[in-house]
């Protein structure tokens, strides 16, 4: 109903999107099912809101109601919308005063609510503008978002887990395989053996030349990424050089890269994982995947020579990460890790990057709630660092000693150095970092080193220094690492070097644990500098920040675990819908994993021809103003850029994504670059789609 049809409807009232309030709503933990959601149309003006809420399905059925519970909790639900883009908290209902009855049965009402001194009054009308209900006062409480937190359980720890795949016959007489580079672990003889076409070629330029003399496209080609010889930024630079040359060449659109690696991934708690220069290029080809859907598979093999049938079956199989183990694949999963009991660290605890956000944070932390009499702290500025004196003035205070050391530790000298001064420390926490976010096809080598060196290498040094095993070593990583978020290949690729080192470190005997963390809230600190944006494209993604308190709670709870690799995040499974990353699938709700069923060629199908344009361009706006956090599809102009509205190169990648989805179209990632606007995007889209009816 448009504002001109809706009855007491101010004409400068702003219609407010209806999957925003319920999306805003789940990050704060209140997740609506289908049963609940039944606000069909909201509008906003001032301090007031108005509405539209309405029955169907089995909630529409008589069942003897006055006025049926569903409908008048959507009528409550409105009290709740001034709040919702304030802050994380929300207000719920606490009491109501005054409710009166005056038709029973209704199954759609108008809703108006307006503010008052104690509290909202709420006026429920039919669409003859007779009164349903009216409730003189809803009284209100405010709720944090870690109360609702600790209510559902929603900061957790999680852990990465390997799950058998069931294996179908492929039939792939009619594919042209072909290898690419050198055969570091032997896989050419296996895949001979199972192929009947299969060329070889030196690198992408033997291939190009080839391709320019009329040799055709091969469906697959196989490329060899553990050379374990290779240091870490070698393998991940020559992954990147590979990534980019690979997506950029349109010949090769309908073709998989099938990198295969050996020792790269543990697929079981006691595996060795010897390949962390291969953990590097997971890391960062992960990335890579999420942002070219269908171009990249990653294969981890334990036996490369009779690794071919496998190779095969993974080629024709829909997850992008494998690892294949006694001739069987396994596919990561993420999963729900019970807390194990809290233990306490003592003695003397050494922090990188400990003068910053995080590192301070856990200063804080140990001293406070652990008890640590003894803490060093490395920074690369040391006791120069903005608030250093402060903060150790503080630690002191509590009865600590505090050493601030200037240490670069992504220099070995350096870092030997600053420890040559801690005989034996109790425990070790690597918190160091810094971001350098890029679409992997802009990511250069010098951004790629410049956040490898501090966390990977650092973290490496680290581990060629500590060889105690009564020595705890924790590493702080990130679940971007298991999940390879768009924008962050560097990032993903020197967090994947974390995890795969505690691997290695427990199968030695040692300790290692690596914190796969997920966003922490912070003034400053890695996570300082994102915008709205970024973070609702966080929050979107089935993750919300961490609070503090949260962040360090489920710290200590990890310590105690015997695990490698935790990942302690806030988790938002209502988020976790449509196109979800394969390794969170089993985290989101029954209803909503796998595919988005949304398709726009559906849609068009059911309309007349002289409405088809309009509809394009209304679910391209859509999805912009999801992308983007607009309120409404109104506020996208169909003439205006994309880049003007404040798209950046990560939303351009995940626009394009949702709208490859909408339309089962394989969409590039230039797709905005090329269609600048909606209109001009639209336009482009519907050509598709009438090329390729099916």
């Amino acid at each position: 109903m448009s504002s001109t049809q809706r009855p007491g409807l101010p004409e400068e009232a702003q219609q407010i999107d209806i999957e925003h309030i319920y999306g805003r709503l789940a990050d704060r933990g209140l997740r609506y099912g289908p049963a609940f959601r039944n606000l069909r149309a909201v509008w906003s003006h001032g301090e007031e809101v108005y509405a539209e809420a309405g029955l169907d399905g089995a909630a529409a059925r008589d069942d003897g109601y006055l006025l049926h519970p569903a409908l008048f909790d959507a009528a409550l639900q409105t009290a709740l919308v001034p709040d919702l883009d304030h802050d994380d908290s929300t207000f719920l209902p606490f009491a109501l005063r005054g409710i009166r009855l005056h038709k029973a049965g209704a199954r759609s009402v108008n809703v108006h609510t307006v503010p008052g001194e104690d509290g909202v009054s709420l006026a429920l009308t039919g669409a003859d503008g007779e009164p349903v209900v009216t409730v003189g006062t809803l009284v209100r409480r405010r709720v944090t978002a870690d109360q609702l937190d600790a209510a559902a359980q929603r900061t957790r720890l999680l852990r990465p887990v390997w799950k058998a795949v069931e294996q179908r016959p492929a039939s792939v007489d009619q594919q042209h395989w072909a290898f690419l580079g050198t055969d570091h672990i032997g896989v050419t003889g296996a895949l001979k053996s199972v192929r009947r076409s299969f060329d070889s070629y030196a690198s992408l330029a033997a291939l190009d030349a080839a391709l320019r003399k009329g040799a055709p496209a091969p469906d697959v080609v196989v490329v060899s990424c553990t050379d374990q010889d290779s240091p870490v930024r070698s393998a991940a630079q020559r992954a990147l050089m590979l990534v980019q040359e690979w997506s950029a060449d349109k010949r090769l659109a309908g073709a998989r890269l099938l990198l295969v690696s050996s020792g790269a991934v543990a697929a079981h708690s006691q595996e060795a994982l010897s390949d962390l220069p291969g953990a590097a290029v997971w890391g960062l080809l992960r990335s890579a995947q999420s942002e070219h859907p269908g171009r990249f598979v990653l294969v981890d093999v334990d036996d490369p020579d009779d690794s071919g049938r496998a190779l095969v079956a993974a080629a024709a199989c829909d997850e992008p990460q494998l690892a294949v183990r006694h001739g069987a694949l396994f596919r990561p999963r993420l999963v729900r890790f019970p807390p194990p009991r809290r233990t306490n660290l003592t003695g003397t605890v050494v922090i990188t990057g400990g003068t910053g956000a995080l590192g301070s944070l856990l200063a804080r932390h140990l001293v406070v709630r652990h008890g640590v009499r003894h803490l060093v702290l490395l920074s690369r500025r040391g006791p120069d660092a903005p608030g250093a004196a402060d903060l150790s003035g503080e630690l002191t205070a509590h009865g600590a000693r505090v050493d601030i050391v200037a240490c670069d530790t992504s220099d070995r000298t350096s870092l030997e150095g600053a420890l040559a001064d801690v005989p034996a420390p109790s425990a070790v926490i690597h918190t160091a970092g810094v971001l350098s976010d890029v679409t992997v096809d802009a990511l250069t080598p010098r951004r790629l080193d410049k956040v490898l060196r501090p966390k990977a290498e650092a973290a490496l040094h680290l581990n060629d220094l500590i060889r105690d095993p009564d020595c705890v070593f924790v590493m702080f990583s990130s679940v971007t690492g298991l999940i390879g978020n768009p924008g962050q290949a560097n990032y993903a690729a020197a967090n994947a070097v974390l995890d795969g080192l505690a691997h290695r470190r427990r199968t030695l005997g040692l300790h290692g644990l690596s914190l796969a963390w997920g966003l922490w809230e912070s003034e400053d600190g890695m996570g300082s500098g994102l915008s709205a944006t970024d973070l609702m494209r966080i929050r979107r993604s089935g993750f919300a920040p961490l609070g503090h308190e949260q962040g360090l709670a489920l710290f200590d709870a990890a310590l105690a675990a015997e695990e490698a690799v935790l990942a302690p995040v806030r988790l938002n499974e209502a988020a976790l819908t449509g196109n979800v990353p394969p390794v969170l699938a089993d985290l989101a709700p029954a209803a909503s994993a796998g595919p988005d069923t949304h398709r726009l060629r559906a849609l068009l199908a059911d309309l007349p021809e002289s409405e088809r344009d309009a509809a394009v361009l209304e679910s391209v706006r859509a999805v912009a103003a999801s992308v983007l956090g607009y309120d409404s599809p109104d506020d996208i102009e169909a003439e205006r850029e994309f880049g003007a509205l404040g798209l950046d190169s990560i939303g351009n990648l995940e626009l394009s994504r949702r709208l490859s989805t909408a339309t089962e179209l394989q969409l590039p990632a230039t797709l905005v670059f090329d269609h600048p606007t909606p209109a001009a995007l639209a336009s482009h889209l519907r050509r598709l789609l009438q090329e390729n009816k099916q």
